[in-house]
């Protein structure tokens, strides 16, 4: 992703629904991980969930170093 391409509003509206996102994530994790009884499909849905998170974790961390060079 080039730089560039982001204004510095698209950048806060970007990190805004990234974070949103990763707190529901974060909410079904705990869901699934607090689940007295868990399935080989439980556990499925809660690598592909963790996968997820970190993704957008990832994901806020390179928008919030882009927004600290648009400053």
């Amino acid at each position: 992703m080039s730089q560039d391409n982001f204004s510095r509003e698209e950048i806060l509206a970007k990190l805004a629904q990234l974070k949103e996102e990763h707190a529901k994530l974060n909410a079904l994790s705990g869901e699934l991980s607090s689940k007295k009884v868990f399935t080989p499909a439980d556990e499925a849905e809660l690598n592909l969930v963790r996968k997820k998170k970190l993704r957008a974790k990832d994901m806020i961390a390179y928008f919030e170093n882009l927004l600290k060079t648009k400053e």
